[in-house]
């Protein structure tokens, strides 16, 4: 089984996972946590938030993480300057065209 694993580095931790597993559930199964949104395991894995984006090395742009499969040596990042600065900018882009009504908000509910 140990031949079919993927090896990658996520903060400067190395991990051995399954093939199709995604940067997000790397990094849950090894303890490290990249905030979400939009993400609830088997009912919404879209990746429309943006929440949980990450910088993977080689790579250009942010990789959301709960879309992103892993690959053999992948190196990720998910607290850089850069990673933290753009979550905020994210978040502010949410919630500027957000009701906000989320105390009755059905969707509230659903959690």
């Amino acid at each position: 089984m140990e031949e079919n694993m993927i090896t990658l580095t996520i903060d400067g931790k190395t991990i051995k996972t399954k093939p199709d597993t995604t940067i997000l559930q790397a990094a849950r199964e090894a303890g490290i946590d990249i905030p979400t949104l939009c993400f609830l395991k088997d009912i919404n894995n879209g990746g429309d938030c943006r929440m949980c984006i990450t910088e993977v090395e080689g790579r250009r742009g942010f990789a959301t993480s709960c879309i992103t499969k892993v690959t053999e040596g992948m190196v990720v990042h998910t607290n850089t300057p850069a990673v933290i600065e753009a979550r905020k900018t994210v978040l502010d882009l949410i919630l500027s065209n957000h009701h906000k009504d989320c105390l009755t908000c059905i969707r509230s509910r659903k959690l």
